[in-house]
């Protein structure tokens, strides 16, 4: 008796395994077998209300307007485990694998040689040589942004009758010293005596000591840059703290409208938010992607992504309209359209030399 049952359980459940994956097989058959399957690999955690966020909103696009089935992975702070991260992906049977910023350049690179037939994209990096035949790269042009970023904030010191303005990067980078450099650009267009303060954070995640870097820079000027990914987060916080000891102090958000993304959430941050320098992130990924279907997408390749090609922006919201003058946002509009024009002499901020950086930063920090 024992063993018949044992029989007819066996048999239940070899009938229960075959049907779980033939009902998993129906299933994936059904599937449309033209629909594009997109996986973005993130380097980081979302939730910064920034940078990583933008990249996360693409998403929805692709699946909206493409049509795409999409996954989404926080890969952690932890570099080491990215490379198995990317592993997995890579054999999961994805049209296209996402990621973004610099830090991950070495991973995607490895992966993308030991996996030639799978495409890649990064949608924001200077990486600009040795790129790999099946991957392409994008690279908004932080220059620009930052430069409009740099006449809101000067315009905003001069209605507080200050000529000194500050700077909060994550860490002293390349990529995060372009928005400096065009944030001091933007900045001596409307005062060319303007002084800029700046800082490095050392980390893109730690809020608490964007916070501090933000508390001493706020001593001297009225309004900081942020350029520092989650760390940003503090130097909302740091404007918040001097507010409410009646020293009014303003910030300038990064690659999202900050003020609209912490309206709900922290509407007191959000009330200091002038403006963000914004990554159109979402809208420049979806052209990206749509060419690709298309066939349209030469790999081993980069593009730069700037004001012409509506890839950055700065937010023109409620909260930016309450907060700069009508006559100071006049003048951003001038001088933003002078530069779309191609009328204005400003500096070119992409893959500049190191000297050259020390050079005019150190000519814009106060004595």
């Amino acid at each position: 008796m024992k063993k018949t049952i044992a029989v007819i359980l066996s048999t239940v459940m070899l009938a229960g395994a075959i049907t779980y994956c033939c009902g998993r097989t129906a299933h994936a058959a059904d599937a449309p077998p033209d629909r594009l399957r997109v996986a973005m690999l993130i380097p980081g955690l979302l939730g910064d209300k920034s940078f990583f966020d933008a990249a996360a909103a693409s998403l929805p696009l692709l699946e909206r307007e493409l049509g795409a089935e999409t996954r989404i992975v926080e890969m952690g702070t932890d570099v080491t485990r990215w490379f198995s991260t990317f592993l997995d992906y890579c054999e999961g049977d994805f049209d296209l694998i996402i990621t973004i910023a610099d830090p991950v350049i070495e991973t995607l690179v490895e992966v993308a040689e030991m996996f030639p037939d799978q495409k890649f994209f990064n949608l924001d990096t200077s990486l600009s040589a040795d790129i790999p035949d099946n991957v392409y790269v994008m690279l908004a042009k932080m220059g620009e942004m930052s430069f409009l970023a740099g006449l809101a904030a000067a315009l905003k010191a001069e209605e507080l009758a200050s000529d000194v303005i500050g700077f909060v990067g994550g860490m002293d980078l390349p990529g995060i010293n372009e928005f400096l450099i065009g944030y001091i650009d933007g900045a001596r267009h409307i005062n060319p005596d303007i002084k800029v303060a700046f800082s490095f954070v050392g980390d893109f995640s730690d809020p608490g000591r964007g916070k501090e870097n933000a508390l001493i820079l706020y001593n001297s000027a009225p309004v900081i840059y942020q350029a520092a990914g989650a760390s940003g987060l503090g130097v909302f916080d740091a404007a918040k703290e001097f507010t409410a000891r009646d020293m009014p102090r303003y910030a300038i958000g990064v690659d999202s409208d900050q003020a609209m993304e912490l309206s709900e959430s922290d509407p007191d941050a959000a009330g200091l938010i002038i403006t963000s320098a914004v990554k159109q992130i979402p809208e420049y990924t979806l052209d990206a992607v749509r060419r690709f279907i298309n066939g349209e997408i030469t790999f081993g390749t980069m593009s730069y992504v700037g004001l012409r090609e509506n890839g950055v922006a700065i937010a023109k919201n409620s909260f930016y309209e309450r907060l700069l003058s009508a006559d100071a946002r006049a003048r951003v509009d001038e001088l933003e359209r002078k530069l779309i024009a191609g009328e204005l002499n400003t500096i070119n901020t992409i893959n500049m030399p190191r000297e050259e950086v020390e050079r005019i930063r150190n000519s814009a920090r106060p004595q």
